[in-house]
């Protein structure tokens, strides 16, 4: 068996213990890898993934069972940060990155976003990837912060059968607060995606604490 086989294997066994752990529902896991893949591997995000080095830093916020950082990571050359607040899904995260051999350029953190964002990996990530982890306004002020200049922020979007209620989940004028501009948007078939580039750097207002992001969001 081809070694990128095995690996594909490995990453099922991983999605399935994911569900038995209540980490991911079953729909999620079956369509797990090809999903994860979509933010990266398309026309959309071509030149964008030939420029990444492997000293470049990209975060997943929100891991949790795995979707879709420990994927990702597994198939580009990077460094990652995999972030989640809840100890027991770091302990599944840190074994499954050890089944996969990705001890040496994945690392897992266990706090929340915005605490990231406050310490010293502020302004230094390439990518900052997020799939279900809070609304748009929560997830761009945790993320913005993280970018560095020329750094893409990516999202996948929930399906809508009118594409301009999904536009309005990302005004301009909210994003620009966080330096951000929405860059691209593309669906694979199976999920649609959001891109954003920073812009200007993150004012250091942002992010504020969780319980005023949540009273009082951007947007």
């Amino acid at each position: 068996m081809k070694r990128s086989d095995i690996t594909f294997q490995k990453l099922l066994k991983i999605l399935d213990l994911a569900i038995s752990e209540g980490f991911l529902t079953y729909n999620a896991a079956k369509d797990g890898i090809n999903h994860s893949k979509g933010y990266l591997f398309s026309n959309e995000n071509s030149s964008f993934l030939k420029s990444f080095e492997k000293k470049d830093l990209a975060i997943d916020l929100g891991t949790g069972g795995g979707l879709p950082g420990l994927v990702l990571a597994t198939f580009t050359d990077c460094l990652w940060l995999l972030v989640d607040r809840s100890a027991r899904r770091c302990a599944f995260l840190k074994k499954a990155i050890s089944d996969l051999d990705l001890n040496e350029k994945v690392e897992v953190i266990e706090c929340s976003a915005e605490e990231l964002s406050l310490g010293d990996y502020r302004g230094k990530a390439k990518l900052v990837t997020a799939r279900s982890f809070a609304s748009p306004a929560i997830t761009a002020e945790c993320a913005g912060p993280l970018l560095r200049e020329d750094g893409l922020f990516i999202v996948s979007e929930p399906p809508f059968n009118n594409p301009a209620d999904n536009q309005d989940r990302w005004p301009v004028e909210g994003l620009i607060d966080l330096g951000l501009k929405q860059k691209e948007q593309w669906h694979t078939g199976l999920a649609g995606y959001r891109s954003f580039v920073c812009v200007a750097k993150c004012p250091e207002i942002y992010p504020r604490r969780f319980n005023k992001i949540t009273k009082n969001p951007l947007f």
